[in-house]
């Protein structure tokens, strides 16, 4: 596959020269999303703990914000009965504006100050292609709870596949050829939503009742949405990833090359959005370790290996036979699940946790992450971020600082167990 431009045709480029952008053009995405950040504010909002998705009783309030609130009368709405809820969300994390911290007994949603001190230097034209950027590079469905399609590693493949294989002039729901169960999983809900929020189709809704969400009754492309769908290339097959090569039908633009054809037409892209990386920590942090109701809280040199934390971990909770495989897994900047284990374990890995220091995890105050320990046993280590590096902090080694509860044994005698039942 080579590096050369696919340049667009004359008509797309007469498009994108008059497209003008604002919180309402090409589509209402900025508005909405905009929207979204206000209403997440300095103090962020309540999320589920175990999705990290937006806790039911904000979702109404969001709803509301929008430029058109979608009709719900489920009985138990949650956020997926909320499709552009959905997909919006899906962007916030996906972009690197928003992150998920744990505050005491609750779970919030937070913006990065950061990037969203970024944010706001930008164009519209700006804003706009950096979401588009988002949903191309980091937009998985694993964000939501849902499955990466079968056309590529993120939404907009299946955006693309739907819209080039499946739309043509319109969708007529009301016509018995097309099933809406169908849509509903591909491309989903929230990816229909993303396109109109993005200007790329328009969409009639039918009424709501109290057993299903707003059922749609037409969907229409835009010539917006001809116009940046239309540039790449046709995918009637399994997406591959984006450095890979292969055949020349079903060629796609490298990385780069779609916003360098494009920003030639419009001027007002010049800069993308900060992306929410992390720096490697230095000096030492104080974690909070929880098994069950025993605790501890631990100095960790941010220079310890992942490998010496677990077992300073297994240590500090008295596990004597220490002889298993394990691994860490945290949700990185954006929402996606990544995971290091033990060097011997039968996972596909980049690092092992030899190779990993602790200050090369994307740390922040309040994240929190679990030491899945003994992949027979199970044994599940929840781990906070409660102080980050500061001069204060200084420990020469792994430091145990303080110990709370019991901790359960780690093979606990069966059989007296069984008499004392009796």
């Amino acid at each position: 596959m080579t590096d050369k431009l696919k340049p667009c045709t004359p008509e797309q480029i007469e498009i994108l020269k008059k497209q003008q952008f604002s919180d309402t053009e090409p589509g209402i995405l900025l508005k909405d999303f905009n929207s979204l950040l206000e209403f997440i504010g300095k103090t962020g909002i309540a999320v589920s703990e175990k999705t990290q998705l937006f806790a039911p009783n904000t979702l109404a309030d969001i709803n509301r914000r929008l430029t058109h609130p979608f009709d719900v009368k489920l009985k138990r709405p949650v956020q997926k009965s909320f499709p552009y809820i959905n997909g919006l969300y899906l962007l916030l994390r996906s972009s690197g504006l928003g992150y998920v911290v744990a505050d005491g007994k609750k779970t919030k949603l937070m913006l990065n100050e950061e990037v969203l001190a970024d944010w706001n230097k930008l164009t519209p034209a700006e804003c706009y292609f950096s979401l588009l950027q988002a949903i191309y590079y980091r937009a998985d469905g694993e964000i939501i709870g849902e499955r990466t399609g079968l056309f590529g590693p993120t939404c907009f493949f299946q955006c693309l596949h739907f819209f080039q294989q499946r739309l043509g002039d319109q969708i007529d729901l009301k016509d018995s050829r097309y099933d809406l169960n169908s849509l509903r999983f591909l491309p989903g809900f929230h990816n229909l939503a993303l396109m109109e929020l993005f200007g790329f189709i328009e969409i009639e809704y039918a009424a709501a009742t109290e057993k299903e969400i707003g059922s749609l009754a037409k969907i229409k492309p835009t010539d917006w949405g001809r116009t940046i769908l239309g540039y790449f290339a046709p995918n009637n097959r399994v997406m591959p990833f984006l450095d890979f090569d292969f055949e020349d039908e079903l060629e796609q633009p490298r990385a780069g090359i779609w916003e360098t054809e494009f920003k030639k037409h419009i001027p007002a892209w010049e800069k993308s959005l900060l992306q929410a990386g992390h720096k490697t920590t230095q000096g030492s942090c104080i974690f909070k370790v929880t098994l069950g109701k025993a605790s501890c809280k631990l100095g960790v040199p941010a220079d310890l290996s992942l490998d010496e934390l677990a077992y300073g971990i297994l240590d500090a909770f008295e596990f004597e036979d220490t002889g298993h495989l394990y691994e860490f897994t945290y949700k990185n900047q954006y929402g996606l699940e990544e995971s290091i284990a033990h060097p011997y374990a039968d996972r596909t890995h980049e690092y092992c946790t030899e190779d990993c220091a602790v200050g090369c995890l994307p740390l922040y105050k309040g994240m929190v992450f679990t030491f899945l320990f003994d992949f027979g046993d199970n044994w599940e280590f929840n781990i906070q971020v409660e102080a980050m590096p500061s001069a204060e902090l200084n420990y020469s080694g792994l430091t145990v600082i303080e110990k709370r509860g019991t901790p359960p044994e780690q093979y606990p005698d069966w059989e007296d167990e069984d008499e004392d039942d009796d």
